[in-house]
């Protein structure tokens, strides 16, 4: 996706959208490929799975809500 469609999916500008996505990129959660005059961004998988991990893992251990975001109904 290139910045300009993920600021208007985020409703956001696209310069914050922009700069956040190359600190993303320096730590390599996304990656970004020139195609023309856009930069193309992906996430990178192998990485996001480890963060997501320690999020679940944070969620079950200390969630008041056992890991879901809210009161179950």
């Amino acid at each position: 996706m290139n910045v300009t469609d993920l600021a208007d999916a985020l409703g956001q500008e696209h310069s914050m959208v922009s700069h956040n996505l190359r600190t993303l990129e320096r730590c390599n959660l996304v990656s970004g490929e020139r195609k023309g005059k856009e930069r193309i961004y992906s996430i990178n998988q192998e990485t996001v799975e480890g963060v997501f991990k320690v999020v679940e893992n944070h969620a079950a251990n200390h969630c008041p809500f056992h890991g879901a975001c809210s009161e179950s109904k």
